[in-house]
């Protein structure tokens, strides 16, 4: 039988993996093709939004998945993590918004 559960909550982490190397990939592509350091690209709002998008999705798929680990505190620390990465996406989406208007 398959446990539909722990294949979307462990599809959440592998979906986050994706576009954190989606991105990272983008802005090494981008910094080689301008000239630019990577660590500048990477370091500009348009990429921090799918980097930090993919670690909230990494964590909150780590901290739900049913076999992620047996012990309890591994769960707190993930869904800690999925937390600060939320609380980075919104001061990120918010500063990106405030330049744009």
């Amino acid at each position: 039988m398959v446990d539909w559960a722990a294949l979307a909550f462990n599809g959440l982490w592998v979906l986050g993996a994706a576009v954190v190397l989606a991105a990272v990939s983008l802005s090494c592509y981008e910094a080689q093709r301008s000239g630019d350091r990577w660590r500048n690209r990477l370091a500009a709002p348009g990429f921090q939004l799918p980097i930090l998008t993919g670690c909230l999705l990494i964590s909150l798929g780590l901290a739900l998945a049913p076999a992620s680990g047996p012990r309890w505190w591994e769960r707190v620390l993930w869904g800690l993590c999925g937390i600060v990465s939320a609380w980075q996406l919104w001061i990120t989406w918010r500063e990106r918004k405030s330049k744009s208007d």
